[in-house]
């Protein structure tokens, strides 16, 4: 199995030394967020009846964990949008891809496919910024005139899409492939735990 040191040289020898490390970072970011991402979706997202058993084995604890994945996979998600840098900070983001892409042909795609990122994740910014990483008193309050955009299911799995369509561009000029994000699996998740829970529940219900 290939290490994470040999995967990002492989990415340098590929892209350049310095392209090659920003995505080799930014790639593992995401997918540490993706993996956050599909925990909640087997979680909550799958139906009703998954989410009975859940209510019915610890309502208050997945009532918490609901709410701290979401806010953890928009705060991934803020991180990988924001600036190039903030004051003398510089940070990783997609931001920061474009002015190491000599190709002005490629270039002028990851313009555009960044762009479309920074609008769709918008929302999770200003959740970032007013709620989750600070707490903004007016809105704390309730007494602000413009409430903060839903961050609804569809909303983080759009941003997080157009996040993986900016990566794929480098991936398909540079590796002349697709990382196919959506085709990620991970075994020993939240769909386990959901599977033992029903057992549990339905070895209660035979013991009453």
């Amino acid at each position: 199995m290939i290490t994470f040191d040999e995967k990002k040289k492989q990415c340098m020898e590929e892209m350049g030394a310095d392209l090659g490390a920003i995505y080799s970072d930014l790639n593992d970011h995401l997918v540490d967020i993706l993996l956050l991402w599909a925990q909640f979706e087997d979680l909550f997202g799958v139906d009703d009846e998954t989410v009975q058993v859940l209510n019915r084995s610890a309502s208050t604890f997945f009532g918490i964990v609901q709410a701290q994945f979401l806010d953890a996979v928009m705060l991934g998600i803020s991180r990988l949008t924001d600036a190039r840098e903030n004051r003398s900070q510089q940070n990783l983001s997609i931001q920061a891809i474009s002015p190491l892409v000599s190709d002005l042909k490629v270039r002028r795609q990851l313009n555009k496919t960044v762009d479309a990122a920074l609008s769709n994740t918008k929302f999770a910014r200003d959740h970032r910024n007013k709620r989750i990483a600070h707490s903004d008193l007016v809105h704390a309050q309730g007494r602000s005139a413009k409430p903060l955009p839903a961050a609804s299911r569809q909303k983080i799995k759009d941003g997080l899409d157009s996040i993986c369509a900016v990566l794929e561009v480098l991936n398909g000029h540079y590796r002349q492939s697709e990382f196919a994000y959506d085709m990620l699996s991970y075994g020993g998740g939240a769909a386990s735990v959901v599977s033992l829970l029903r057992d549990g529940l339905k070895h209660q219900e035979c013991e009453t």
